[in-house]
């Protein structure tokens, strides 16, 4: 049975690899797709490294002389904030990069000190071309920034009864009476992003979207065409015929399992982690599945634009809600939970789990027994449910 059945996946393998448009999808496509993805959700997960703030101070080291400005700038360093100082004697000079290259911009009145001991406002503009989460983590830090200076001054006013001559080196080095304790809760997790995350997702997105797309258009055509009509007039039993289809199926998700880890690896550096051989293996699970799934869907469509329609909407929908495009820890919490009652979901958990998280497999066993269960409920269904004519 296996010898006949292998022979049937062999040359359906085969004949698969001289359409040239799902080479194409196959070896380019993937690549568009993660340099496309991975350089547009760079961001997505968090910077945790230090931002640059380009500072404009209006009188010249005025940073440095005046008191106020001077506990501004270093309460923003405090909130992990590269400041680089500019005004028009600095900006003129020919440095790399000047006030206005900057996408983080803060303007420095020069009668901070002035309206500060009158009791009049003190604006300070920002300007930034972020978005999104780290537009929200500027403001937060900034603000937080401002209010710590405002409570510095405040300390200083209590303890001199007045602003003239402020000076915080004092407050500074005092003892803080709030003590917090910090300790360990563990691993930090930090969210893929970039190439990180867009490599497994796309990855993850293409398996099932050339099983679903090439994979069920040539087993439609060739029951259309009467191919399949002709091999169950052969000696060859349904099981045999249905299993080599299904293996052939299987054999070119492979092929774009190992092709997206090999490119992924040498072209955008990704590190598939300590689990490799778990990871290839549960990847591998996730394309018997979705061969298993073309197989059905090539033997209930009615027309070859109704399994292109299929495949494709339902590849897209099920990556996007899945976590194939971003980080599913990113998305609002409904999106969380809708994503763990998908296969792109668990998939995708035991991905960033096992490459990011420090997880092991007892974590994530629960999914993987979740593939392996729809893998093997699709593939009997396709056995039953299998249509030569």
């Amino acid at each position: 049975m296996l010898k006949n059945s292998f022979f049937i996946a062999k040359k359906d393998f085969s004949y698969s690899l001289k359409d040239k448009s799902l080479l194409v999808w196959m070896f380019i496509m993937p690549l568009v797709f993660f340099g496309f993805i991975g350089s547009t959700t760079g961001g997505l997960g968090g910077y945790t490294g230090s931002t640059n703030i380009a500072v404009w101070e209006s009188d010249e080291n005025m940073t440095q002389t005046n008191s106020l400005a001077k506990q501004l700038i270093r309460n923003l360093e405090s909130e992990n904030y590269n400041i680089k100082i500019f005004n028009k004697v600095t900006d003129t000079q020919e440095i790399k990069h000047h006030f206005k290259d900057y996408t983080r911009q803060l303007w420095l009145p020069s009668d901070m000190q002035e309206n500060l001991e009158l009791g009049e406002k003190i604006e300070i503009e920002y300007l930034s071309t972020a978005s999104g989460l780290g537009q929200d983590k500027d403001k937060f830090a900034i603000e937080k920034a401002i209010y710590k200076t405002l409570g510095d001054v405040l300390v200083f006013k209590k303890l001199h009864g007045d602003t003239k001559n402020i000076s915080f080196d004092d407050i500074n080095e005092q003892t803080k009476n709030i003590a917090v304790d910090i300790s360990s809760a563990g691993e930090k997790r930090v969210i893929p992003s970039g190439f990180n995350q867009a490599v497994p997702g796309i990855l993850v997105m293409f398996i099932m979207m050339i099983a679903l797309s090439a994979g069920s258009v040539s087993l439609f055509l060739e029951r259309q065409s009467g191919v399949l009509k002709r091999l169950a007039s052969t000696p060859l039993t349904r099981s045999e015929i249905v299993l080599g289809k299904w293996l052939g199926k299987w054999f070119i998700t492979l092929l774009q399992l190992a092709y997206g880890m090999l490119t992924g690896w040498l072209i955008f550096k990704i590190h598939w982690g300590n689990h490799l051989i778990a990871i290839v293996v549960v990847l591998a699970i996730w394309a018997a599945f979705n061969a298993a799934l073309a197989v059905l869907l090539g033997s209930f469509a009615q027309s070859e634009g109704q399994v292109s329609l299929i495949a494709t909407v339902f590849s897209l929908l099920l990556a996007a809600l899945g976590g194939c495009w971003w980080p599913i820890e990113i998305t609002p919490q409904w999106m969380q939970t809708l994503a763990n009652f998908l296969p792109t979901g668990w998939i995708m958990d035991v991905l960033h789990q096992l490459m990011y998280f420090g997880g092991n497999l007892a974590e994530i066993s629960w999914q993987i027994t979740a593939i392996i269960v729809i893998s093997l409920v699709s593939l009997s269904i396709a056995f039953k449910r299998f249509k030569f004519f």
